[in-house]
């Protein structure tokens, strides 16, 4: 339950049935402030997803107990230094650009008066400038070489957000190619937002 892209991405990849509960982060004063929301997830954040009794939250701690608990298909390497790797691309995507669009921070952007597109669109141009340098030595069809890894399942979402804020993705052409590939797996197009229930 309460699924976001790169964890929707990842239970696609595994052929995990789920049920997708929508948390509107806008509708009703932003759904997500409930306090009936707020037991599942304090910080009053998605995604939060619910295994049985247990409630996780955060992308990066609910994928990787997708990854553990369903071993095929293998989406970290063995390898403790190529693991390490794939897990700094997903970080750089989850905690270096991502926090920074996210709703309560683009909110208080706008209360200081800056401009939300730029300001938008500074943090993801620089978190592409460092992926691009990135994957240039690792990079295959996908982030690293030509199987899928979580650095894939991280970077799709992204780069479809970043469109809505104008990012000149051209000058990303490692990245551009990679999500095209993406694009060709059903797993992906299924997690896209345009492809859920409550798209709008």
């Amino acid at each position: 339950k309460f699924l976001l892209l790169e964890s929707q991405n990842l239970a696609n990849l595994k052929k995990l049935e789920y049920k997708y509960e929508s948390v509107h982060l806008v509708k009703d004063g932003g759904q997500q402030k409930t306090d009936e929301y707020a037991k599942k997830n304090p910080m009053k954040l998605v995604p939060s997803l619910q295994f049985g009794d247990t409630i996780l939250t955060e992308s990066m701690p609910i994928c990787e107990f997708i990854e553990e608990t369903v071993k095929e298909p293998k989406l970290l390497p063995d390898d403790p230094i190529k693991k390490a790797k794939v897990r700094a691309i997903c970080e750089i995507i989850n905690a270096g650009i991502q926090p920074l669009q996210n709703l309560k921070v683009r909110n208080k952007v706008q209360e200081l008066g800056f401009d939300m597109t730029e300001w938008n669109k500074l943090f993801i141009e620089q978190g592409f400038e460092a992926l691009e340098k990135s994957v240039s030595s690792t990079k295959g069809k996908f982030c690293f070489g030509d199987e899928l890894s979580l650095a894939d399942v991280f970077l799709v979402p992204m780069v479809q957000s970043s469109a809505r804020w104008k990012v000149d993705m051209s000058k990303f052409p490692q990245l551009n190619a990679i999500v095209e590939e993406c694009k060709k797996i059903p797993a992906f197009e299924k997690a896209e937002p345009k492809n859920q229930p409550d798209a709008e």
